[in-house]
């Protein structure tokens, strides 16, 4: 009995589901995936536009950067045709403000000397830059302002004194200040060679600037 079930049993059907395929009901989901927008490249012309932009200005920048030294006198007239041309850059940009000072033939550098005269009759005096001041960063500072004001034009120079005088009656709580520069050259080779020294006293020429109380600098 069990042979004659086995022989007669057939094959079973596969139901068929009444609910259309994804594929039947939208043909367009089985279609490629959809493509990503990706950002375009900026046009060639664009790029190479800019390459040779900064190409152009680099090398504008590194000629004005050795003009500038080269037009230390004595120059040729090539190198003072070429910085008039690139001079307001670097002068806009204060490119140029050491290159005098390192030059081959550095002029005569300046510094500030100061009496502050206290309330009780002591009185303090000091010069800068000094090699007392630290860090080097700070001496640097102290550098820079005697140089401005050793340099500055006549019609600034009072007020410039003036701030200084200010600083100092502050910083030493004192009751007047007198203020003067001095020049410092530089020896020549000659005397060098023959025994002269860089802090030889005739090498300093002292011009004072004025004497302030503290109810001036109010």
């Amino acid at each position: 009995m069990i042979s004659a079930i086995s022989g007669s049993r057939q094959p079973v059907p596969m139901i068929r589901s009444s609910e259309p395929s994804p594929s039947e009901e939208n043909p367009a989901s089985v279609a490629e995936p959809e493509q990503l927008d990706v950002p375009q490249s900026p046009p060639t012309l664009l790029r190479r536009g800019l390459f040779f932009a900064v190409n152009a200005w680099l090398i504008m920048h590194l000629t004005a950067i050795f003009t500038a030294p080269a037009t230390v006198g004595p120059s040729s007239q090539t190198s003072r045709t070429i910085w008039e041309a690139v001079a307001p850059y670097l002068q806009g940009l204060y490119l140029n403000h050491g290159f005098h000072y390192f030059a081959p033939q550095p002029g005569s550098s300046n510094l500030v000397s100061w009496t502050v005269t206290k309330s009780d009759g002591t009185s303090v005096s000091g010069r800068f830059p000094n090699l007392d001041i630290k860090p080097r960063l700070f001496y640097h500072r102290h550098f820079m302002m005697s140089e401005f004001l050793g340099n500055s034009p006549p019609e600034q120079r009072s007020a410039i004194v003036k701030s200084f005088a200010r600083n100092l009656c502050r910083v030493h709580d004192g009751a007047n200040v007198a203020v003067s520069t001095i020049r410092h050259d530089l020896p020549s080779m000659e005397r060098v060679r023959a025994g002269g020294k860089l802090t030889d006293s005739d090498l300093y020429e002292e011009t004072p600037l004025g004497y302030f109380s503290k109810e001036d600098l109010q």
